[in-house]
């Protein structure tokens, strides 16, 4: 799936969810950066894929990360959630950039859910709403490399101790 049908994949489930939150309306923007300011903050991973752009080694990781960062406004009755994916680094060749991960849509669905309950938690009173661990099922060749991780890079990875 290309990258505009992924970002409308998520906005269509973002949508599907975060309607039931009327009167608030609630949007989702990827961000680079964590916002400034005071925000709530939700951190999940999910299996994805890696193709590297430079020698088109392909890897699937079970510790693809997202973090997202929310802020509701009573005032607007508008909240906004805003998220980034994070990449990894290609074992094979080198390349200092970070690839973009391709998300399952189940995935996708899972992490929503989980960021919509986590709101959901905070601003409506949700008592303890469950967050959903379990990934598409995969077998990890190799363990966890941090050097390689964006998101330990940016010490929003759970991997890290």
């Amino acid at each position: 799936m290309n990258r505009s049908g992924m970002e409308q994949m998520w906005q269509m489930e973002f949508q599907r969810l975060f309607v039931q939150y009327l009167p608030h309306l609630w949007f989702l923007s990827p961000v680079e950066e964590k916002p400034i300011g005071s925000w709530g903050a939700f951190v999940d991973s999910a299996k994805v894929r890696f193709c590297c752009e430079k020698c088109g080694h392909g890897w699937t990781s079970m510790k693809g990360r997202v973090a997202f960062w929310f802020t509701l406004n009573p005032l607007t009755c508008e909240g906004l959630v805003v998220f980034k994916l994070f990449g990894q680094q290609c074992d094979r060749c080198n390349s200092e950039r970070y690839e973009h991960a391709m998300w399952y849509p189940e995935e996708v669905i899972k992490v929503l859910a989980n960021v919509y309950n986590r709101i959901g938690q905070v601003y409506y009173g949700f008592y303890q709403p469950p967050i959903h661990r379990s990934r598409r099922p995969g077998k990890p060749r190799t363990p966890h490399n941090s050097n390689l991780c964006q998101a330990c890079k940016n010490s929003v990875c759970t991997e890290r101790r």
